[in-house]
């Protein structure tokens, strides 16, 4: 997959969590923790599930934190980190 900027990762998902998470609040800051979204683990593993397969990534189980998961802009840090790194 090709090298994405930050606001490309961050549009992405924020398309993704809007049409997955009914609660989901797209103009809340990004720093707002998921749980604020109605986020919940089941909501954190599937979160997880559609990285792996859409970006093509492996995500490791000490990666699913919430320094890492939980918030939009965490997100956007961590997919960052592992799509440019």
């Amino acid at each position: 997959m090709p090298s994405l900027t930050k606001d490309e990762i961050r549009e992405q998902l924020l398309r993704y969590l809007d049409e997955t998470f009914p609660l989901f609040d797209p103009d809340a800051p990004d720093e707002t923790p998921m749980a604020e979204h109605g986020v919940d683990s089941l909501g954190t593993t599937n979160i997880v599930v559609h990285l792996e397969q859409h970006y093509q990534i492996q995500i490791d189980d000490s990666e699913i934190t919430r320094a890492n998961l939980g918030s939009v802009q965490s997100l956007v840090d961590f997919l960052d980190k592992k799509l440019n790194s």
